[in-house]
């Protein structure tokens, strides 16, 4: 009769702690976004300055939430999200607007994806 609620206890904690864990990233990948979409805009306008403003305001974001991602995801897609977010920055210092716009818009697929795969459904459980 002790197994029970021991196997309800885990069942619960595990419960709970993947759907904190999951609005944790929806959260940030929210924020983060949305600082991409801003930072996009002003390469569109070619607001060089701002721009490299928003990236710092960005990189920055990352940094602070970054620790708690490589704890819950796939190393490899953060990996891959540093290194989008190192050449954004080369590409901003040399005013690429071609690089610059591309750069982004693989930064902002990156970032979705992250939250698409952490979503609870049968796609990500098959």
């Amino acid at each position: 009769m002790r197994t029970l609620p021991i196997i309800l206890t885990i069942l619960v904690l595990l419960f709970g702690g993947s759907l904190a864990s999951y609005r944790y990233i929806q959260g940030t990948t929210q924020t983060i976004g949305s600082q991409l979409d801003t930072l996009e805009q002003s390469i569109s306008s070619q607001q060089w300055d701002t721009a490299e403003k928003e990236l710092t305001a960005a990189q920055q974001h990352w940094d602070n939430n970054k620790t708690w991602w490589t704890i819950l995801l796939d190393h490899q897609e953060i990996d891959r999200i540093d290194l989008s977010l190192y050449r954004l920055n080369k590409y901003l210092v040399t005013r690429n607007l071609s690089l610059s716009l591309g750069e982004i818009s693989d930064l902002e697929l990156l970032i979705q994806h992250i939250s698409d795969t952490e979503k609870l459904t049968i796609e990500n459980v098959l």
